[in-house]
């Protein structure tokens, strides 16, 4: 990365990501990846900073409650970024319009021209990764889905159930959630939201593909 472009925030997530592929051993490969691909992203001018309901209700309580290093890189994050609402193609089905209605992400590292992927608030894009926050509101079902992308989440605050393939599991604070390409998962919060950070660090235009059984 040229030093013009050198940043504070790419600076903190390179480095958590060189951190967590030594925390965890299973994340060793994926996070040399996001670590590479975060050196080469570009700076752009986002359009705005748009936002979604939940994250009117509900942001400023999960930020107040993070935790950890994984919650230190998402103070920085939030107020660099706009917020949209996920799965445009899918409106109209009841189970994805409460999701929808639940749910904001916000992109940190977009696609370069992909409104898809969020490029147009992103404060950076990269070819190599998409990377940002979620916010799921309480009592909210993110049905099971796949994609291509080699997915890694850290939940900041809150605790929610996931689906991994056939397994359900609880986890809160500080966790981290891997999904290898194609793998089935799903994710239910409680009475609190639930706020991460995500990278897609394989295949990030993939499209997720809600399963409908």
């Amino acid at each position: 990365m040229d030093d013009a472009l050198i940043d504070p925030l790419i600076d903190a997530f390179t480095a958590f990501a060189i951190a967590e592929g030594v925390r965890v051993p299973e994340l060793e490969r994926p996070m040399g990846l996001l670590a590479d691909a975060l050196a080469c992203v570009v700076a752009v001018e986002p359009v705005g900073r748009s936002t979604v309901p939940v994250v009117d209700d509900h942001l400023e309580a999960a930020l107040s409650a993070v935790v950890g290093p994984v919650g230190d890189l998402v103070r920085q994050i939030a107020p660099r970024v706009g917020w949209e609402q996920p799965y445009s193609e899918y409106a109209g089905e009841p189970d994805m319009d409460a999701l929808r209605a639940g749910y904001g992400y916000a992109t940190v590292v977009g696609l370069p021209g992909n409104a898809y992927r969020g490029a147009e608030s992103a404060p950076y894009t990269s070819d190599e990764v998409f990377a940002g926050l979620v916010l799921q509101g309480p009592n909210v079902v993110y049905p099971a889905h796949v994609h291509k992308a080699t997915e890694i989440y850290w939940v900041a605050s809150g605790t929610a159930d996931w689906q991994k393939g056939d397994d359900w599991s609880s986890h809160g604070p500080g966790t981290a959630i891997f999904h290898d390409t194609g793998v089935r998962h799903a994710t239910v919060t409680g009475d609190e939201p639930t706020l991460m950070l995500f990278a897609w660090v394989t295949d990030p235009e993939s499209i997720p593909v809600i399963i409908r059984y």
